[in-house]
């Protein structure tokens, strides 16, 4: 594949044709720079002179192995895994059940910023207008904290070094940063009622514009009451500042018209109607939110979606190859590449690397990084599948989370599993799942899964047959995507898994009480051990529903 043929950053493709090259020198720039850090003169960094050798000599790497090393980093301690100055720590969002202290340098984020923001960038300079971002952050640009969201770190530094203009964003600077996270939304549709001329939507995860809409199509009367009255509610927890922006913005009794008669006209499409110029939506998704993905389908119509870049909190990896595609470029500048090969059922998979130029289209692997914020042949855990080449990077898709499984009899339910059931499920049976998640209940006997399904208008009546099916159909499911699941069904160790359907507004309550909100919207489909008490809280709200 030729660069012609994407929306990518003209330099990006150059350098996708010298990746090899690029790969080698920056491993010989890291084992440099880093000689004489406590990691660097461990191993050797200063005596090495190939990658053949590097991969040779210093083992494979985890959070787990790392941390003490990353500990003495976090109490201000220099020169341990980088010499390069540090522009902040990353707390994760947990999604292997551990929250993981994570560095990030300058260094490393000057190496792709630029790279990932370009189609956006070009895209916005096309169509003219405002972009809405639908985001918030809990951090100002002079502000600075101990730990830091890896977006509001990422966007403090495009916006202080000139790669992104507040004067592009509906609302500007005060609707941007230092918001309460609980009330944003409040703001952001405010913004985008009084502001027409929105050509792009953007957020750091698609799910987030999925949470917006959602917000919209609920409080919609009542943000555009406020707005003719030029008040907002007490209730409403935004700092002076953003609710004097809000104020301050015209608001024509016009438009505010010409928005009500949409939203009483319905939700499919409601994004072309409300902002006709809109060109294009973008943030990170993909087929691990494909179901979530798909509930935002009905609100964006024909609207192409960009979904962004593959990115983890180690590491910036790649960039979206065009829009309406799931498949990634990786980024040849962000870090020392290797690709360990995976196979999916195996236990221990084989500790020989392969560099970019190496692995094989239709292959899985997972990524290793050296990166430029200090870690060393650092498992990701991910793993994708290589789709193709431009020039010489590889183009990978996102498969699954390596060591995510259900696991409450043997069965080792991967979590890709599992999202794959509920996708084929919801197709099926045409069933308008919006976001969910599955658990493990340990406390019946047997044992089972359950799955609470956040719905578009969950049913209020119904009888106990009715109840039951959408267990039935969730047990078939999960039973063609896992032959050990199907095993201990069968013998009994496992019971049928047991299904609550919940609005919107109860399933984030729902998340609340099991602990999986926090940061930005990354849906989360494993959830771990549910305590007894809230399922059955939830479920006795799910049958009050259908016995009204």
């Amino acid at each position: 594949m030729n660069g012609q043929e994407t929306g990518l950053e003209p330099g990006l493709v150059k350098a996708c044709a010298r990746a090899g090259q690029i790969n080698e020198d920056n491993l010989r720039r890291l084992l440099a720079d880093n000689r004489d850090t406590v990691y660097g003169k461990k191993y050797g960094f200063g005596s090495m002179e190939t990658s053949a050798e590097y991969r040779k000599r210093v083992p494979l790497s985890s959070y787990a192995s790392l941390q003490p090393y990353l500990d003495r980093m976090a109490r201000g301690e220099e020169k341990v895994l980088t010499a390069y100055p540090a522009a902040g720590f990353l707390r994760t969002s947990g999604t292997e059940g551990g929250s993981k202290r994570i560095p990030v340098t300058f260094a490393s984020l000057e190496r792709y910023s630029d790279q990932i923001e370009w189609y956006k960038n070009l895209a916005h300079k096309k169509a003219g207008g405002k972009r809405l971002f639908v985001n918030g952050f809990r951090v100002g640009l002079t502000q600075e904290k101990k730990e830091y969201l890896l977006s509001e770190l990422y966007y403090q530094y495009l916006f202080r070094n000139g790669f992104l203009s507040f004067d592009e964003f509906a609302g500007g600077e005060e609707t941007l940063f230092g918001q309460n996270g609980r009330d944003i939304l409040y703001a952001k549709v405010w913004t985008a009622f009084a502001v027409e001329e929105i050509t792009t939507i953007e957020s750091i995860f698609l799910y987030d514009q999925l949470l917006f809409f959602q917000y919209l199509e609920k409080h919609w009367r009542s943000v555009l009451k406020n707005m003719r009255k030029k008040r907002i509610p007490e209730g409403i927890g935004l700092p002076e500042r953003t609710k004097a922006k809000l104020l301050e913005m015209p608001v024509y009794e016009e438009r505010l018209r010409r928005v009500e008669e949409e939203c009483q006209k319905g939700w499919e499409g409601i994004s072309e109607r409300l902002w006709p110029g809109l060109s294009l939506v973008s943030g990170i998704g993909g087929r691990p939110f494909e179901t979530e993905d798909g509930s935002l389908r009905r609100f964006l119509g024909k609207t192409p979606v960009y979904y962004f870049s593959y990115v983890a909190s180690e590491c910036h990896m790649g960039v979206a190859l065009r829009p309406e595609e799931w498949r990634y470029v990786m980024l040849p500048e962000s870090a020392f590449y290797e690709y360990l090969p995976w196979t999916e059922g195996e236990e221990e998979n084989a500790e020989e690397t392969f560099l970019p130029g190496q692995v094989r289209i239709g292959a899985l692997y997972e990524p290793v990084l050296t990166t430029f914020s200090g870690l060393y042949r650092y498992r990701t855990g991910d793993v994708v599948r290589v789709t193709g080449f431009l020039g010489e990077s590889p183009i990978v898709e996102f498969v699954l989370r390596r060591n995510l499984f259900l696991n409450v009899a043997g069965e080792k339910m991967s979590v890709f599993q599992a999202e794959r059931a509920v996708s084929q499920l919801a197709a099926r049976y045409g069933l308008s799942i919006r976001s969910y998640c599955i658990g493990q209940l340990s406390w019946e006997a047997p044992v089972c899964y359950g799955a609470a399904f956040s719905l578009e208008a969950p049913e209020g009546a119904g009888d106990e047959a009715e109840e039951r099916r959408p267990a039935g159909r969730l047990d078939r499911a999960l039973m063609a995507q896992n032959p050990d699941y199907l095993d201990l069904r069968r013998l009994g160790c496992l019971g049928r898994p047991q299904v609550i359907c919940l609005s919107p507004e109860e399933y984030t309550a729902f998340q609340e009480e099991l602990g999986m909100t926090g940061g930005h919207g990354k849906p989360r489909h494993a959830a771990g051990a549910v305590p007894e008490p809230v399922w059955k809280k939830w479920k006795e709200i799910s049958a009050g529903r259908r016995k009204e």
